[in-house]
C-alpha cells in the first residue's frame, strides 16, 4: 500500500487538486448567475417603477386646463387710465387695475378687494381715499365686494335727484349720508336740478364726482 501510495502520490494530489479546482468554479459561476439574477431582478424593479411615476406624472402634467374666456371689464374712478379693457375670465382685480396703469395717488387701496376675479360686463370702481362708496344694486354681473359697483346696464337703478330721498340718493357713486342731505338741502333752497351737471353746484361735488354720478343720475 505504502508502495502504491509512494508511485502514485504525485497523480492523486494532482487529480485531488483538479477535483478542488471544478468545485471551486462551479461554486463561484454558481453565486456568480445568482448575484446577476438579484441584479436583474432589482433593476427590472426599479425600471418598472420609474416608468409606473413617469406615466403618472405624464398624465398629471396633460390634464386640461380650465379654458380662459376673453370678457370685458370697465374700469373707473381713481386708477391711472380709465377704460374698458379687455381680461380674462381668470384674471383678478388687481389685474384689471395693473391693466389700467395702476392706482392713482389718492386711491383707497383698503376698499378694494385685489383678490376678486372679475366678470364680463363688471365694472371696477376704485374710490379716493375719504370717499364714500356707493351702494350695490342687487342684479347685475357686478361684484358685490367694497371697490365695485354695477355695470350701467339696463337692470341698473336709475336715481331721479329732483325727487329721491336721502337713504335713495345714497345709491349713487360717491354719494353718502353727508352729501344726500347736502343735496336735498340745495334741492330745497335754489328749487329742483334742471339737469345733472347743476350737481356740481352742490358743495362737496365737483367734475370727478360728477363724472361717476351721471351714468346713474336723472331728471326726470
Amino acid at each position: 500500500m505504502d508502495q502504491i501510495w509512494k508511485k502514485y502520490r504525485k497523480w492523486i494530489s494532482l487529480v485531488i487538486v483538479a477535483i478542488g479546482l471544478v468545485l471551486g468554479l462551479l461554486i463561484w459561476q454558481f453565486n456568480d448567475s445568482k448575484q446577476k439574477a438579484a441584479a436583474e431582478r432589482v433593476e427590472t424593479y426599479f425600471s418598472a417603477d420609474k416608468k409606473t411615476k413617469k406615466t403618472a406624472s405624464s398624465e398629471g402634467t396633460n390634464k386640461p386646463s380650465p379654458p380662459r374666456q376673453e370678457i370685458i371689464v370697465d374700469m373707473k374712478g381713481a386708477v391711472r387710465k380709465p377704460g374698458i379693457y379687455r381680461m380674462s375670465s381668470t384674471d383678478r382685480v388687481s389685474d384689471a387695475i395693473n391693466k389700467a396703469g395702476g392706482l392713482a395717488d389718492k386711491a383707497d387701496r383698503d376698499k378694494v378687494n385685489l383678490a376678486q376675479k372679475v366678470s364680463d360686463e363688471m365694472v371696477v370702481y376704485v374710490p379716493e381715499k375719504g370717499e364714500d362708496l356707493p351702494k350695490i344694486q342687487a342684479g347685475g354681473a357686478a361684484a358685490t365686494s367694497a371697490g365695485m359697483q354695477p355695470g350701467n346696464g339696463a337692470d341698473q337703478t336709475q336715481v331721479n335727484i329732483n325727487t329721491a330721498d336721502e337713504q335713495e340718493l345714497q345709491n349713487l357713486p360717491g354719494i353718502g349720508p353727508a352729501k344726500a342731505k347736502t343735496i336735498i338741502q340745495y334741492r330745497e333752497e335754489h328749487g329742483l336740478f334742471k339737469s345733472v351737471e347743476d350737481l356740481t353746484n352742490v358743495s362737496g361735488i365737483g367734475e370727478k364726482s360728477l363724472e361717476k354720478i351721471k351714468p346713474q343720475a336723472t331728471i326726470q
